[in-house]
Formats: C-alpha cells, sequence, structure tokens
C-alpha cells in the first residue's frame, strides 16, 4: 500500500481510501447502514454491524435520516463474539473502515485490539469521526486519556452512566456553519432533553440493563492525535498514522488513517511521531477557531450593547414622555375650570350609578 500523500483535489472518500487497491483488498465495513462507503461492486467488502437488516430496519423505522429500505444485508454480526470469531476462515483483511462508530463504543482501546487481530500488518484502519466544535458534542469536554484506560481496564460493553448522562444532558442544537464562523453562544444554544431525562435514562441503563446508545467519547482533530500518542506511550495501539485530516469547512468530521504496526514494540517511536507530526498544524487550526469564536461573541457583544444603549434612550424618552402627561393631568386637575365643573361630575357619577345601563 502506498504511504505517499493524496492529491489536494480528491474528494474526501478519495482521500480515505488512498493507498488501497480496491478490486484485490479485501475489507471489512464497520456500520454501513443505508449509505456504506465502499460497495460490494468496487471490493470485496464485508458489512459488519451489531444487528440483522430487518433489526436495524425495525430500529430505524421512525428516524427521518435514514432510507430503511436502503439498509445493506449484514454478513456478520459482531457484539457477543469478537471481530476474529465473525470470521472464523482464519483471513487477514486488507483494511477496515468505521463511519461514525468508534465515539459510540463503551471499550475503545479493546474495540481497536479487535480490529488490529483481523488486519494484516500494513493493512488500513479508515475511521470517521465527529469534532465535537460542530456538532451537538459542542458543549462536552474532549475525552480525557484517564477516562479510555478505564474503560479498557474494566472491559465496558455498555456506556457508563455519567457517559450516559454527559451525553444526553448536554446535546444541543449546533448549526455547523455557525460554528465556523464563532457565531455560536453557548449560553443560548437549545439543549435537546433536560437533566432529568437524562437521569432517568442513565437509571434505566443501572437498573434494568437497558442499553442506552451514547457518543462514548468526544473528540476535536487535536484532543484524537494526543490521545493517540498517549495510548502508544502506554503499549495500548498496534497502529501509526498514515493521515489525519480536520473536518473540511463548514463541515464536522475528521478522517483518520491508521496502519497496522507488524511489530508494535520495535515501531513504537516511528508511530509515536507519526501522530506528533500532525499536532502543531492542528493547535494552529485550534487556536485560530477560537480565536474566530471570540471575534464573533465580541460581535454578538457589542450588537447587544449598541441594543442595550438603543433601549436605555427609548426608556429615556419614555419617562420624558410621561412626566410630560403627568404634569399636564396635574396642571388640569388644579385648573380653575376643573375645580368649577367638579360638582357637575359628581352628579353624573351618582346618577350613573343609579341607572347603570
Amino acid at each position: 500500500m502506498s504511504a505517499t500523500n493524496p492529491n489536494p483535489g480528491m474528494t474526501r472518500h478519495e482521500r480515505l481510501l488512498y493507498g488501497i487497491d480496491l478490486p484485490r483488498a479485501r475489507g471489512i465495513e464497520i456500520g454501513p447502514l443505508a449509505t456504506p462507503i465502499i460497495s460490494k461492486q468496487v471490493s470485496e467488502v464485508y458489512y459488519v454491524d451489531h444487528a440483522d437488516r430487518e433489526t436495524l430496519q425495525a430500529k430505524y423505522a421512525e428516524d427521518p435520516n435514514v432510507e430503511i429500505e436502503k439498509i445493506v444485508a449484514v454478513d456478520a454480526l459482531w457484539g457477543e463474539r469478537t471481530l476474529r470469531e465473525c470470521f472464523p476462515d482464519g483471513r487477514d483483511f486488507d483494511y477496515v473502515l468505521a463511519s461514525h462508530v468508534m465515539e459510540h463504543v463503551p471499550d475503545m482501546i479493546g474495540w481497536l485490539h479487535e480490529i488490529a487481530e483481523v488486519l494484516k500488518p500494513g493493512g488500513r484502519l479508515l475511521l470517521v469521526v465527529p469534532d465535537k466544535r460542530f456538532t451537538f458534542d459542542y458543549l462536552r469536554q474532549p475525552s480525557r486519556l484517564g477516562e479510555v484506560i478505564d474503560a479498557y481496564l474494566r472491559r465496558n460493553r455498555r456506556p457508563m452512566p455519567a457517559q450516559i448522562f454527559d451525553y444526553i444532558v448536554n446535546a444541543v442544537d449546533v448549526d455547523a456553519r455557525a460554528a465556523w464562523e464563532g457565531r455560536l453562544d453557548a449560553a443560548s444554544l437549545k439543549h435537546f432533553r433536560d437533566a432529568r431525562f437524562a437521569f432517568d435514562c442513565s437509571v434505566a441503563a443501572v437498573r434494568e440493563g437497558k442499553y442506552i446508545d451514547s457518543h462514548c467519547w468526544v473528540f476535536t482533530a487535536r484532543s484524537l492525535a494526543a490521545l493517540f500518542v498517549g495510548l502508544i506511550d502506554l503499549d495500548l495501539v498496534p497502529f501509526r498514522c498514515v493521515n489525519l485530516f480536520e473536518p473540511e469547512r463548514n463541515g464536522n468530521e475528521i478522517d483518520l488513517v491508521l496502519e497496522r504496526l507488524g511489530v508494535p514494540r520495535e515501531e513504537k517511536e516511528e508511530a509515536r511521531r507519526s501522530f506528533l507530526a500532525h499536532l502543531p498544524q492542528l493547535e494552529a487550526l485550534e487556536r485560530r477557531q477560537d480565536e474566530q469564536q471570540i471575534e464573533g461573541l465580541q460581535r454578538l457583544l457589542e450588537g447587544a450593547s449598541k441594543e442595550l444603549i438603543a433601549a436605555k434612550d427609548d426608556a429615556a424618552r419614555l419617562a420624558q414622555r410621561v412626566a410630560l402627561l403627568e404634569d399636564k393631568i396635574n396642571h388640569l386637575i388644579t385648573s380653575r375650570s376643573f375645580r368649577m365643573t367638579r360638582p357637575f361630575r359628581q352628579l353624573k357619577a351618582r346618577f350613573s350609578r343609579k341607572n347603570p345601563q
């Protein structure tokens, strides 16, 4: 497989698959649902999911974002069995692709290990994951190394209650374009659910054993690269980074291309450098994004300040008008003609009480 850089003019999918000879390669796509990235017409690809096609169609029947009639047939069920057990012929694969899957996996390290077990040395793991800065995870903090290790040591097969609660209570309606332009005000973002609902879901997961699908892990492009450096330092992942791409403008997806190491411990330093090489640029991009957000918030503040000044001016003008009207009323009340006509007004009032309409 070629390790040269893809052409900048390529589409995202071409860039992701660059260096893989699809017609001759054997691979796996995890969780393709209704929109597989790799077609069976172009490669020997096996579709893997946690449930069969009929179950998935029932699960997504009410989801307007999924065309259930297009959900593909599933070749292997991955859940109770390991990924290697899903393919008992023992053959290794040239690539594994997982789009919007890794963030849902309760034990990310264990999941990566199972994928590594079925990949040839030099085989590719192609990952597409959401960047929290431009999605409904906007308010959440990037996942830390200790949290990922904790899930691995516990061999988590389900999202933890804390992950479920954090995922639900902080999910907000985010416009990716507005996020890119720095126009988001975190305090005014609309939450999809409240804390009570998030708590009830967490309780159901513990007391009823209910599986609550969640984003267990939260990333930015920079935090993802830094996380893998930490995992490599601890000999926890047998991969090096071939390419890591930030989301495209107004997009929200990180594209990460990994390569299975032959002898992980011997290739550890090279693997570490492969991720470190991306960090300076990713940190600079994140700083620029933060600066843009600050500028956007400053513009919002300036606009709000102008509105406040205008409102104060309007209030001052209204106060003056009220004062003038009060003066006129007081002047009329104390006027000679007003005093002279008082008996007539009193007589009229008594007459009205005696002869109601």
